[in-house]
């Protein structure tokens, strides 16, 4: 019995307080400074770490011990669950044709991040071997986090089959790590980082070129007015999103790894493949709301992930990884930055480019109004979204190439 309610609790409140959380982080405005995604982790990490106070002390006829493993379990399903729906209505957002048609520099800047990235993070593994366990897997989840976002960690942790708490210590030391980088972005970045870029030039029939399909849909999440309008749009999202989930747990399955067990590289990068292969329908990469919804999701994983983090382990194992993590952040905006003076690439391109790599959709759009540049807006969010689909194969590949 005390099982069975304690799964219920939790089941309400992954799906609840991240739209409680939403609508407080608005009203007291704490998303100015802080990201939904970020506080519903910390949220989570704090609820997780009290669980023993609020959620199984009271519950009749089971031990601590007992619900411990359950309790787990089902925050582990519920962050995997949440966030594989998520990457493919994230993919299917992004205008890969427009994309490709947009030759600005804010383009050229970002695949410079890109090519940052795999140097740095490579770099960085050979240099750690050795010294830091699972340095591979490691490197990867960083190249992927630091070209997509917090999804592609996930799935490149599921593809190298990396412990579930070594995601946990690379996902807290990022927070710290990026939410520090985008603190100095917000304060003091334009104005250093510009003093050897040159400034932006606008070019309003560029923007014009890209059109509206790029820009995030207007539709919060939940909708406001629970109308067939509203809702039809999430349903096919959805429906979509578990069929490419579907077909690619199927293939998974088919080529089932050394253990027996569904093939987790070929889960994720089919997955990613048929979320980017969505795109190229308009009519789904138009559906409005989706992306509000996604992020929805997203918070929801945070929650869960934050959930199974052990404070007294992080503070036991974090070090060494914190170290890395900062000094591979470092390298990669160190190197970006040195090869956008190279090839003149203008300070808001840069700024946003890397924002879009490093954080993410929704850091793009706070970065965009911080610096006054909307123009640049929508391409920064297909490149932002398109980053999800190039992390997972780039960090893959860092993790190979690390061990050979």
């Amino acid at each position: 019995m005390g099982v069975t309610i304690a799964i219920i609790i939790q089941i309400l409140l992954f799906l609840l307080l991240p739209i409680w959380l939403m609508k407080l982080s608005r009203q007291l405005k704490i998303n100015r400074f802080l990201s939904d995604i970020v506080l519903c982790y910390g949220i989570g990490m704090l609820l997780g770490n009290t669980k023993s106070l609020w959620l199984w002390s009271w519950l009749p006829g089971e031990s601590a011990e007992a619900l411990a493993g359950t309790i787990a379990t089902t925050s582990q399903i519920t962050a995997f669950t949440s966030v594989l729906l998520a990457i493919p209505l994230l993919l299917m957002l992004c205008d890969v044709t427009e994309w490709l048609q947009y030759t600005g520099k804010i383009t050229k800047a970002f695949l410079l991040g890109v090519l940052a990235v795999l140097v740095v993070t490579i770099t960085m593994g050979y240099l750690y071997e050795g010294s830091l366990e699972q340095v591979e897997t490691t490197a990867g989840m960083m190249a992927g986090v630091y070209i997509g976002g917090t999804p592609n960690m996930v799935a490149i942790s599921k593809a190298l089959a990396a412990d579930d708490q070594l995601f946990l210590l690379l996902n807290a030391t990022d927070a710290l790590c990026s939410g520090l980088y985008f603190l100095f972005l917000l304060s003091l970045g334009k104005p250093i980082l510009g003093r050897l870029l040159p400034n932006f030039q606008s070019k309003q029939t560029s923007a014009q070129l890209i059109g509206e399909s790029s820009q995030m849909p207007d539709l919060p999440f939940p909708p406001k007015q629970w109308q067939w309008t509203s809702i039809r749009p999430l349903l096919i999202a959805t429906l979509l999103g578990l069929g490419a989930v579907a077909l690619s747990a199927a293939l998974a399955s088919f080529f089932p790894d050394s253990k027996g067990e569904p093939n987790q590289t070929i889960l994720m990068l089919t997955l990613t493949t048929l979320g980017i292969g969505l795109s190229f329908i308009p009519s789904i990469r138009l559906l409005k709301g989706v992306f509000n919804y996604a992020q929805y999701l997203l918070l929801i994983f945070g929650l869960a992930a934050g959930f199974l983090a052990d404070f007294t382990e992080l503070i036991s194992m974090g070090s060494s990884y914190l170290v890395f993590n900062a000094l591979v952040l470092i390298g990669i905006v160190g190197l970006h930055y040195l090869l956008a003076v190279l090839f003149r690439i203008d300070s808001d391109s840069f700024i946003l480019s890397s924002t879009a790599a490093t954080m993410g959709p929704p850091f793009v759009v706070q970065m965009a109004s911080s610096i006054k540049n909307r123009e640049l807006l929508p391409v920064a969010i297909s490149l932002s979204i398109l980053g999800l689909g190039l992390g997972n194969y780039i960090g893959i590949f860092v993790a190979w190439v690390l061990g050979l």
